[in-house]
């Protein structure tokens, strides 16, 4: 899908891909606020380069790209996941480890999530460590038939 449609399919339905990315994308991570996913729209559309590949970009698979491009590498400390922004409480929940960054990832139709122990948080380690790790497969399709579903309620 070419940048320009993608910015007038969004702009059309934002209020729907929210909630799809809740719905779907997030159901068994967390809950992203809508000011939040308001924020990251502008800064995925104002990034010049992008650093995750697009090229299976989709409407479908925009939340994902989204996430991962926005807040993927930059390992976000723990304190930025809360309410206001992406609370991630589900994963938080079950893994139960000490950790003090986030990190997603896209890598061959699987969305990751990385819980890292880096040298900031603990100042006798060498590199840093997975805690843990969750692999979600990329939904390929459904956003069409959500916004459809969900556009008269």
């Amino acid at each position: 899908m070419q940048e320009n449609e993608l910015k007038a399919f969004i702009k059309e339905n934002s209020s729907l891909i929210y909630e799809y990315i809740n719905a779907e994308i997030l159901k068994d991570i967390g809950v992203m606020s809508y000011l939040f996913f308001e924020r990251l729209i502008d800064e995925y559309f104002s990034k010049e380069e992008k650093r995750v590949c697009t090229d299976n970009l989709t409407a479908d698979t925009f939340g994902y790209y989204l996430i991962t491009e926005v807040l993927g590498e930059a390992k976000q400390a723990f304190p930025f996941f809360r309410k206001d922004t992406l609370s991630l409480d589900k994963i938080f929940k079950e893994a139960k480890v000490y950790f003090n960054h986030v990190k997603f990832t896209i890598e061959d139709n699987t969305f990751n999530i990385y819980l890292i122990q880096t040298k900031a948080g603990v100042s006798t380690l060498d590199e840093e460590i997975i805690k843990y790790s969750k692999q979600f497969p990329i939904k390929t399709f459904g956003i069409k038939e959500f916004i459809v579903n969900y556009s008269f309620k």
